[in-house]
């Protein structure tokens, strides 16, 4: 099992170059089929109202272009680069989403509030494309460089259908780590019960595929689950955390889609996560 087409999507931000060479990283471990594809907003009314390329959005889009080929040439893979022909803010989020749809794994790019909105996707870009792709979704932190993703991979696991659509997503990452952990959160002092049968089938679930891990739960009282569950990545050494994402409203009609929201503003490692 292997990631074979990976889409990186590509702006004028200041982490694009880091973005692009940890989708290369990934795409040479399996001879993978890299698609570039140039998305970012653009303010003018060329743009805006008249939906065609402005010379800002050309002259970025040329940039790209350069910069993709230049690495897919020196890498040795088979690959594509495509940009959009404006950059009206509904349809940059729209076109990421459906081309998304046709890739197995999907590189992004965390929002960095501190940096210049100029040239960057729109904030809510990673969390629509995580809910309405049905594919898996890597983001990057803004900080940092990933020469190496998922060599010691955290996984999020509270036995629901998201926890487990991430697990199968995540695979080609999970056969091939040195080292796998399961974190399950409790907000309670017990375990809720099946706990022990879901501990046991799903550790039996990894070792059929040739992935042995180890599994952990903890209890947070005093901070929140999603800040418990980074910090414990953290002390793990995780370099990639796995976990499904929640939509605004889950069963049993409670608000959820905030843990996954928070997660994908801080999570300080790359995540991958699916819906």
């Amino acid at each position: 099992m292997a990631y074979k087409h990976i889409l990186v999507h590509l702006d004028s931000g200041p982490q694009v170059e880091t973005r692009l060479d940890a989708a290369i990283a990934l795409a040479k471990t399996s001879g993978a089929f890299l698609r570039g594809l140039f998305a970012q907003p653009d303010r003018s009314a060329t743009s805006v109202i008249a939906r065609r390329s402005s010379d800002h959005l050309e002259q970025a889009a040329a940039r790209s272009e350069a910069m993709f080929r230049d690495k897919l040439q020196a890498s040795g893979l088979q690959g594509q680069w495509h940009g959009l022909t404006h950059g009206e803010h509904n349809h940059v989020i729209r076109e990421v989403i459906i081309w998304s749809r046709f890739a197995d794994l999907t590189v992004l790019g965390q929002f960095d509030r501190s940096a210049p909105a100029d040239g960057v996707a729109p904030e809510e870009l990673n969390e629509q494309v995580v809910l309405n792709s049905g594919r898996p979704v890597l983001v990057l932190p803004f900080a940092g460089t990933f020469p190496v993703i998922g060599k010691r991979v955290a996984v999020a696991w509270n036995a629901e259908r998201e926890a487990a659509r991430a697990l199968a997503d995540a695979m080609p990452f999970l056969q091939v780590a040195d080292e796998v952990t399961v974190i399950t959160v409790l907000t309670q002092a017990a375990p809720p019960a099946g706990t022990e049968p879901q501990r046991i089938g799903l550790l039996d679930h990894l070792a059929l595929h040739g992935v042995s891990a180890d599994q952990t739960h903890f209890t947070v009282t005093d901070i929140g689950a999603m800040d418990a569950l980074l910090a414990r990545s953290i002390d793990s050494g995780a370099d990639l955390l796995v976990m499904g994402a929640h939509g605004h409203y889950g069963f049993p009609f409670l608000h959820r889609g905030g843990g996954t929201r928070h997660v994908l503003r801080t999570c300080p490692v790359p995540l991958l996560l699916s819906h």
